[in-house]
């Protein structure tokens, strides 16, 4: 574990007591309620990060960094690469995101995932379609698709989430390679659960 300063290690005690009494989640998700959460074995550190001038918020591991132009033009060499790319030290765990310029209204989130579906399963060499879905809260509607992709020498677990934002198409998505599949599939799919949006209401305030 890095050096930490007396505070973030107070968080971690603190956070350690909690997981302690608290009762178990749900079998394919990481509860992260707590500030520590088990992956692989290791217990990490987990924050609420603002995204998008505090648009979206979201809980992600406190130590995922900004990939650099340079790491991120050779992990994604298409031009068209996510604008905010998060990372861990080894570039083996990724979690991104991209507001487009594509409108997506909150009614047409339910079609626009079953398009992309379609579209992802006819036109990219998926090892496995896990599945995919809608989710809706009181707020938002959210789409998503969950997957196997080839890469080289391994193979690279998807999640992607497809929301509206500003009736703008925003897309997170996280990945993984297969080794790492079982150690962060619970986590991946509680991060993205913990996506918050907020619409830009007229006069330019947030609702």
């Amino acid at each position: 574990m890095k050096p930490m300063d007396e505070k973030v290690m107070a968080m971690l005690n603190e956070a350690e007591a909690r997981h302690k009494s608290a009762p178990s989640s749900r079998a394919d998700r990481a509860d992260l309620s707590e500030l520590l959460v088990e992956i692989d074995g290791e217990k990490v550190l987990f924050h609420e990060q603002e995204l998008f001038d505090g648009r979206v918020r979201i809980t992600m591991l406190r130590t995922f960094r900004q990939m650099t132009r340079q790491e991120a033009a050779v992990k994604y060499p298409s031009e068209r690469r996510p604008a905010l790319i998060f990372t861990n030290d080894d570039l083996t765990v990724n979690l991104t995101f991209n507001h487009t310029a594509n409108v997506l209204d909150e009614a047409d989130v339910e079609e626009f995932k079953d398009a992309m579906a379609q579209i992802t399963r006819s036109t990219q060499p998926v090892r496995e379609w896990i599945g995919d879905g809608v989710r809706r809260t009181e707020e938002k509607t959210f789409g998503y698709c969950e997957f196997m992709s080839p890469a080289l020498n391994t193979n690279i677990y998807n999640l992607l989430i497809f929301i509206s934002l500003d009736k703008r198409f925003l897309i997170c998505t996280f990945n993984c390679t297969e080794e790492d599949r079982k150690a962060w599939r619970p986590a991946a799919l509680s991060m993205l659960d913990s996506l918050q949006v907020h619409e830009i209401a007229e006069g330019g305030l947030n609702r």
